[in-house]
């Protein structure tokens, strides 16, 4: 289980100037929260900080690699649910696609979201989703915990009076 005190933002995306608004625009925005935001500009490239399991993940759909066959926007989607479910990932797109959007929420995307005059607004949206999901699947774990203690009590409890029952028999109130 995860006990950091902060937000961990992953940005990938081969635009720089871009990289460098979205990490601005979020540290202002979420000025309250201790956000640590990195910056990748490739999917190979965000294969180690992904291992970190960041708490969200925003990537652009289309990546100019530097390899080959190098991995696209919906391939970092899937790394990332593969190497860290609870991370949420937020997959940015030049243009409105549904097929695009589709394809990106099938493989575990929390959001998809056009790159166009409302994109940080939508995006400062979606990462307050993503936050309160974060709080949320963190209290249903606390309260998971709570109910496995209490069961193994109750079920210690009850092996102890079965026990007693069983050695000694002719107590009273039995």
């Amino acid at each position: 289980m995860d006990n950091r005190e902060y937000t961990s933002i992953l940005i990938i995306d081969d635009d720089p100037m871009l990289s460098a608004a979205l990490k601005s625009d979020l540290e202002r925005t979420f000025a309250k929260h201790n956000l640590r935001i990195s910056l990748s500009g490739t999917g190979e490239e965000s294969k180690a900080p992904v291992s970190g399991k960041p708490d969200v993940v925003i990537v652009d759909c289309y990546q100019n690699s530097k390899e080959r066959n190098g991995i696209n926007g919906i391939g970092i989607v899937d790394m990332v649910r593969q190497e860290s479910p609870d991370t949420e990932v937020i997959l940015f797109s030049p243009e409105e696609q549904a097929d695009i959007a589709v394809k990106a929420m099938h493989y575990g995307a929390h959001d998809y979201i056009v790159k166009n005059d409302y994109m940080f607004r939508k995006l400062n949206m979606s990462v307050m989703q993503c936050l309160k999901l974060k709080q949320l699947k963190a209290e249903v774990r606390a309260q998971r915990i709570k109910s496995n203690i209490l069961m193994v009590s109750l079920v210690l409890v009850a092996g102890l009076l079965i026990a007693l029952r069983i050695l000694a028999p002719g107590v009273p109130g039995h």
